[in-house]
């Protein structure tokens, strides 16, 4: 009787400790994948497209493009933070909008202040050194620099 009984301890510890490893196991690999997804929704967070970049011709140098690489201009009525271009102009020169709140990289030897102001329509337009940025309608492809000195008004931005 005692045998069977020292049997039966040693069965229970051993189905214990093997529960107890199985389940340790487990939960270790759980939680390991949850820190790798985890690090990686960071790593992925942490990757952000620069609103602004740079691009060049042999007649205007180096002058800023969005992150599409369109062409973006200023407009010379308008004032620090106040964007005079709406209706038909900004049919004509749509402004550069982002989402409310979207984070403004830029992309490196771009120096100047990058920000935004709300339009009256509602929309968040992109200015850079307080000046509201925009595309113009010509523009078929990125590179296209066709509104620089429109009206004597619309020039290049340049960085």
């Amino acid at each position: 009787m005692k045998t069977s009984a020292i049997v039966w301890i040693v069965v229970i510890v051993i189905v214990v400790l093997g529960g107890w490893y199985w389940w340790s196991t487990q939960n270790s690999s759980t939680l390991l994948t949850q820190q790798t997804q985890t690090s990686t929704q960071t790593n992925t967070q942490t990757t952000v497209t620069p609103v602004l970049v740079l691009g060049t011709n042999a007649t205007l140098g180096n002058f800023l493009v969005a992150q599409n690489g369109m062409t973006l201009y200023h407009y010379t009525k308008d004032t620090s933070g106040v964007s005079n271009c709406s209706g038909t102009c900004a049919t004509i020169w749509p402004p550069y909008t982002v989402p409310s709140g979207a984070p403004l990289a830029v992309m490196a030897g771009i120096t100047g202040q990058v920000s935004t102001l709300v339009r009256a329509d509602g929309t968040t337009q992109l200015t850079y050194n307080g000046m509201p940025l925009y595309f113009y309608h010509s523009d078929t492809k990125p590179g296209d620099t066709m509104g620089q000195n429109v009206g004597g008004v619309w020039f290049v931005v340049q960085p």
